[in-house]
């Protein structure tokens, strides 16, 4: 790897996200910095762990299995990235420049580095520093004038993804307190203050993106993506994005499928769904406890639409891990919730979450002063803004005011973590 002099830029760039989950595309016109077109694809190393923890430990096994991997991301965003120019009548030797970010797992994984040091403590990446590259050295050889450029990776487990948010949410002149949450298998969240930027995260599992859950699907046609509760019968209302019939559930619609299960007493606050409660719509016929959300004849797929207790509990960690960054960074910074005054969402949550449904269900404390701003995929327009020389000398200096907390070693977060499993009273 080695740093250089950007060479002269052409008409288009590539900005490339890679979550562990989905990995993401804009087609930029460098000219007037429009997004041409834009894709989304399943991250095609999922089949090899859905979690950065399995995934990291099928890479360390061997060198051949870290090659898979890398192979597999490599090949997966050249097919995307061919597909994108075909579509819109693009030569590929109108692209100079490519932007890829992502957690530091995915973005080692991209750039063949080793993940051995971040599967034992300290946690430390093994190449920190940006990286401007040719293409042609990643897999991109049939762009044959682009460079290859991805942000530096901050440490441990928060990536170049962060700092691609970062610089998108336009925060860092701000002389306020404000939150930015970019929410994922592994989210990101960091406080901006006049005194610093504190930057932590933590592993909030697939569940909120759709997997590991019985019915959930991504934010897609057919989600449902919120939900109320009767509470004399107990008969959900059920919103689908795109309309017609559901196919599953999304992150969002499980937030609000939470919140309203509490509102209508059909959940404990300890996470239980209520056994003392009969109704049609509570099945405790099998093993697992089940609320219906869509029956059989109502769903597109033929099947129960349902939200099970295991679904549930992995929800309630997930939510947990989110609330206890939260509350440490507050912490560590000296703030308290009704300091900040704007907080950025993105990720899983960058559309359609309601956040009522986010405090019902103690997520996230209560900012009361806050405006709250909810961005589709934050991460990947940001990489686009890093398509610009000017956009890449914001990067030096947002990286010296960044304070970093390695959660790992804080006993504290784990202390916070089991505080937040809980789901508050009413």
């Amino acid at each position: 790897m080695r740093c250089g002099i950007l060479k002269a830029r052409s008409k288009y760039g590539i900005a490339v996200d890679i979550g562990t989950t989905n990995v993401t595309f804009n087609l930029i016109n460098l000219i007037d910095g429009s997004v041409r077109n834009q894709y989304l694809m399943r991250n095609p190393q999922s089949q090899h762990g859905i979690d950065i923890i399995t995934r990291m430990r099928f890479a360390i096994k061997s060198p051949e299995n870290q090659e898979i991997l890398v192979s597999l991301i490599r090949a997966g965003i050249k097919k995307a990235i061919l597909g994108l120019l075909k579509e819109n009548g693009i030569d590929t030797s109108q692209v100079t420049d490519i932007v890829i970010v992502g957690n530091t797992v995915m973005h080692h994984l991209y750039f063949d580095l080793s993940l051995n040091s971040l599967m034992r403590p300290p946690y430390k990446a093994t190449q920190k520093e940006f990286i401007l590259i040719a293409a042609s050295e990643v897999g991109l050889d049939f762009i044959p004038n682009a460079n290859c450029y991805s942000p530096p990776v901050v440490e441990s487990f928060i990536g170049s993804d962060a700092i691609a948010v970062l610089i998108e949410s336009k925060f860092l002149k701000s002389t306020e307190k404000k939150l930015v949450v970019d929410v994922g298998t592994n989210t990101e969240i960091s406080l901006l203050t006049p005194q610093g930027i504190w930057i932590a995260s933590a592993a909030s599992g697939p569940a909120f993106e759709g997997w590991t859950i019985e019915c959930g699907i991504g934010g897609e046609i057919g989600a449902i993506e919120a939900v109320s509760i009767n509470p004399a019968t107990f008969e959900p209302t059920i919103t689908i994005i795109g309309g017609g019939n559901p196919r599953g559930i999304c992150g969002t619609g499980a937030i609000s499928a939470m919140a309203a299960l509490l509102e209508s007493g059909l959940m404990l606050p300890r996470g239980s769904l209520n056994r003392e409660i009969k109704s049609k719509w509570l099945s405790f016929d099998s093993n697992i406890a089940k609320y219906i959300l869509a029956p059989g004849e109502q769903s597109s797929t033929s099947k129960d639409i349902v939200i099970a207790q295991t679904d549930l509990r992995k929800l309630q960690q997930s939510k947990a891990a989110i609330r206890a960054v939260m509350e440490m960074l507050l912490k560590q910074s000296n703030s308290s919730p009704n300091e900040i005054s704007e907080v950025y969402l993105t990720g899983v949550f960058g559309t359609g979450l309601k956040i009522e449904d986010a405090y019902r269900i103690g997520m996230f404390p209560r900012f009361q002063n806050a405006s709250i701003t909810q961005v589709r995929n934050g991460a990947v327009r940001g990489a686009g803004l890093l398509l610009l020389e000017e956009n890449r000398k914001k990067v030096e200096p947002l990286m010296a005011q960044l304070n970093y907390i390695e959660l790992t070693e804080e006993d504290e977060f784990r202390d916070l973590f089991v505080a937040s499993i809980p789901f508050p009273s009413k």
